[in-house]
């Protein structure tokens, strides 16, 4: 046992000495252990406090409050798009085959840096959406692809941001901001009420658009690996993980929310054919009983 702590000791030395010193006296990102305090935080909240809290109590009215959280994470993520993105893929500034991380402490870089620490503030915000489910009790909402998801997002942003901010690593949250856009365009519009409702065909598509984005980033990432542009591998392989992690998850969801509901629809349409069939054979033969009586 003491061989393994000791072990664990080199690797978290090694790893701290190796980080990006640009942001290390920035707040979280000295060390690990205030992130991990508040994803570990945020999962006690969400799994045990939040419903034990709730189990007596009414679900809050928290409608407008949603709506107008809803309408800000839509702005910030068109922000990070179109600010951040003017500043790395958009307007040929990166390549976007392979860009390596910039160290230096230009203006340029250092922007960079600090867009990626508010990014990763960005992160801890949409911890809100489960939040707001355990007050509106909507637990079955709180799916483990929904918690994994976020508490994941938001770990790997913060080792994207001690470790390497920028560069090839700067392409995830480039589509995700995206991507977030439209689907906190859509949880707002679900938000107003029941009447909206005829409005929200889409979400099949949203879905669909949210495992493109991880089969993109997934090749996107795998390009240093084979193709050497001065960025380390070593993130490559993490930024593999969690999009093909993703990917596996968002595709159990929507085969289990739209394959198995098409398939459902379905076999209800047939047995209600071969229900209906059966009537109409029935009234045949008691008319030609009628007849032959």
């Amino acid at each position: 046992m003491a061989q393994v702590v000791a072990t664990l000791q080199q690797w978290y030395t090694y790893a701290m000495e190796n980080a990006d010193p640009r942001a290390k006296d920035w707040p979280l990102t000295g060390s690990p252990f205030p992130m991990l305090t508040i994803i570990a935080s945020y999962l006690y909240f969400v799994k045990i406090f939040g419903p034990a809290y709730m189990k007596d109590r009414k679900p809050y009215q928290i409608n407008g409050i949603i709506v107008g959280y809803n309408l800000l994470m839509v702005v910030l993520s068109a922000f990070f798009f179109f600010y951040g993105g003017s500043k790395t893929y958009l307007f040929g500034k990166y390549n976007w085959m392979c860009e390596p991380v910039n160290y230096s402490t230009d203006p340029e870089s250092m922007l960079l840096v600090k867009l990626g620490w508010w990014y990763l503030m960005l992160k801890i915000t949409e911890f809100a959406d489960t939040i707001f489910f355990v007050l509106r009790k909507k637990f079955n909402h709180i799916s483990t692809l929904h918690v994994v998801h976020h508490a994941s997002v938001a770990w790997g942003v913060w080792i994207g941001l001690k470790f390497g901010p920028g560069g090839h690593n700067a392409f995830f949250p480039f589509i995700n901001c995206f991507i977030h856009m439209i689907m906190y365009s859509y949880y707002c519009l679900a938000a107003l009420g029941p009447h909206m409702q005829k409005y929200l065909w889409w979400k099949k598509y949203l879905t669909q658009m949210q495992m493109i984005q991880f089969i993109i980033a997934t090749i996107h990432a795998a390009i240093p690996i084979f193709y050497d542009c001065g960025f380390q591998p070593v993130f490559a392989y993490i930024i593999i993980f969690h999009a093909v992690l993703f990917l596996g998850m968002f595709y159990n969801f929507y085969r289990k929310t739209y394959t198995e509901q098409i398939r459902l629809k379905n076999k209800s349409r047939q047995i209600l054919e071969e229900m209906k069939k059966n009537e109409q054979q029935q009234a045949v033969e008691q008319n030609s009983l009628k007849k032959e009586e």
